[in-house]
């Protein structure tokens, strides 16, 4: 039988197509049964609440889930365009155009994660799990705010240092020169 390692080992050789060739059948037995083994994480609870002929629960309506969160979404998507393309367009950096696309991207990015967690962190299964997701993206989402008012305040902005980075000259490097020159 393969030991542990040469198990390990043989799945980044990239002759071995499948892993019968590796894995002796007792090994993959004994693998798929023994749940010591195979448990990355320990199963949620199962529990199973009402029963067959129980109606499905119809939640609250709410403005901020549903078709108008969905829009909202959208619409701050859609925004973050002429957003980023006004100031180089107009060829004018203007603290208040600045403050609006760091508002939009923060805002952007809070409701992209938040619907990242709510797909994939379920709230009855993992409930403790996803109220600290919950806050984390809450810590995440101030820090990055208050990351912008720094940099926008105390240094340059965000579209002078768009327009910084695309300008710059590429500095020569000594080592490359010649090679690209065909000395060497």
């Amino acid at each position: 039988m393969a030991s542990d390692s040469a198990i390990a080992a043989s799945f980044t050789d990239p002759h071995l197509r499948n892993i019968a060739d590796v894995i002796p059948f007792e090994r993959v037995k004994m693998l798929v049964n023994d749940p010591e083994e195979v448990a990355i994480l320990p199963p949620g609870p199962q529990v199973i609440e009402g029963g067959v002929n129980d109606p499905a629960p119809v939640p609250p309506p709410s403005p901020t889930h549903g078709s108008y969160h969905w829009v909202f979404e959208r619409a701050m998507s859609a925004a973050l365009i002429p957003l980023t393309i006004a100031p180089f367009a107009a060829s004018s950096l203007n603290p208040v155009m600045d403050a609006l696309l760091c508002a939009g991207i923060i805002i952007h990015s809070h409701i992209g994660f938040q619907s990242s967690i709510i797909d994939y962190v379920p709230d009855k299964r993992l409930p403790k799990t996803r109220a600290f997701f919950w806050w984390a993206l809450r810590a995440a989402t101030v820090v990055v705010a208050i990351g912008f008012f720094e940099f926008e305040t105390n240094d340059v902005g965000v579209t002078e240092a768009i327009k910084k980075i695309w300008t710059a000259k590429r500095k020569e490097d000594s080592y490359v020169e010649p090679v690209l020159r065909g000395v060497a």
